[in-house]
């Protein structure tokens, strides 16, 4: 029996532990939560305050802005967004005009490259055209006075007005 009453002793003081512990536990949950409340009563009426200050903004009523008074038009509100609006228009159009620019600077290139080479390939062939010409020029000449036939100045006059 003895050792009953011991058993249920330790059952119960751990029974008080477990309840302490709850008790804490409960405790510190709410004052987590009333700070969290009060963290969203602050919220809630800073927001309250803000959408009364944008109110009065548009209808150009005066309000306090912290350390200084403002007077606000629909119309000031109106010219910042557009301002802003204006602002970003221009930064995007100055992006695309640089972007055409470089890419019609990339075209150009390219062409002028092509033209370039175009005019290389092209000298270097008429000069060997030339060369041809003059090659072609001294055989037909060398052979047409070596012949001994009177047809060798019509061959050389024919000769000299293809080439």
């Amino acid at each position: 029996m003895l050792d009953f009453l011991s058993k249920e002793l330790v059952r119960l003081q751990e029974e008080r532990k477990i309840h302490a512990f709850v008790m804490l536990a409960e405790r510190q949950r709410r004052m987590r939560e009333a700070e969290e409340s009060g963290r969203r009563q602050v919220e809630e009426r800073r927001r309250q305050e803000e959408d009364e200050i944008f109110k009065q903004a548009r209808e150009g009523h005066w309000w306090d802005c912290g350390q200084f008074v403002v007077k606000m038009h629909q119309s000031t509100i109106d010219s910042y967004l557009e301002d802003i609006i204006l602002n970003s228009m221009e930064k995007t159009a100055e992006e695309q005009a640089r972007e055409e620019v470089q890419r019609m600077a990339v075209e150009i290139n390219d062409i002028a490259y092509e033209m370039e080479s175009r005019y290389v390939i092209k000298r270097h062939i008429r000069g060997c055209l030339q060369q041809f010409r003059t090659c072609l020029n001294i055989c037909i000449c060398g052979y047409v006075n070596n012949l001994r036939h009177g047809k060798g100045r019509a061959v050389l006059f024919m000769m000299t007005s293809l080439v």
